[in-house]
This record gives structure tokens, sequence and C-alpha cells, in this order.
């Protein structure tokens, strides 16, 4: 198999992997909840505060409340559950890519074929 077959089925296997339809399914879902375009759009918009703030050498104080105000923020979306999903969905699709990319290179860098016991492996995982 020739790598751009092998990449074809890569990407095939990832949108048709559990974390993605998982993410996918958690995205959509956000896009449709006004409360959690809401919740993003003002997050968004404390970070840009943030980062004005820091430019313009702001305060400490001002600083320390931007970032309490972000934090709050944060603290909002991580209890609602449609932003929380979503978080959870990007998390585990994340980390499946991180798992791949990590194999790849394993492989790339002169690994050798997996013997599937992981313990005496400091390779993919």
């Amino acid at each position: 198999m020739d790598y751009v077959d092998a990449a074809s089925q890569l990407g095939e296997a990832i949108v048709n992997s559990a974390a993605y339809i998982t993410l996918k399914n958690a995205e959509l879902a956000m896009m449709q909840d006004e409360k959690a375009q809401t919740l993003m759009s003002e997050y968004r918009e404390l970070q840009a505060q943030m980062v004005r703030a820091s430019r313009e050498d702001e305060s400490k104080e001002s600083l320390e409340a931007i970032r309490d105000q972000l934090l709050a923020k944060q603290t909002e979306l991580n209890e609602y559950s449609v932003t929380k999903d979503f978080f959870d969905g990007k998390k585990g699709f994340e980390s499946m890519m991180k798992t791949i990319n990590e194999i790849i290179a394993h492989f790339v860098n002169g690994g050798s074929s997996c013997s599937g016991n992981c313990s005496s492996c400091g390779g993919c995982h």
C-alpha cells in the first residue's frame, strides 16, 4: 500500500471514529444553542479585553478583574452541558489525534512494529 492510500484510509477511519462523530455532534449542538453561543461570545470578548488591557499596560487591579471575569465565564462554560459536551468532545478528538501522530512519529523515527505490550514500549503511547 502506498502512502496516499494509507493516508486516505486513515482519514476515513478518523471521520468514522467515535471521537470525531462525538465532536461533530457536540459542535452542531453548540452552534444551534443560543445560550452556548452567548457564553462563547462573552468568553471571546473577555479574552480580547485581556489582550487589550495587557497591551495597554492596564493596572494590575484591572488585569486581575478581567482575569476573574474570564475564570468565572470559563466555569460557566464548563458547567453548561452543551459547551461542556463540546469541550469534552474536543478533548477526546485531540487525544485521538495525538495518539495517531505519536504512532506515525514512532515509525518515521525508526520504530519497529508494535508487539502489543505497552509496558515495555516508550513508543506510541
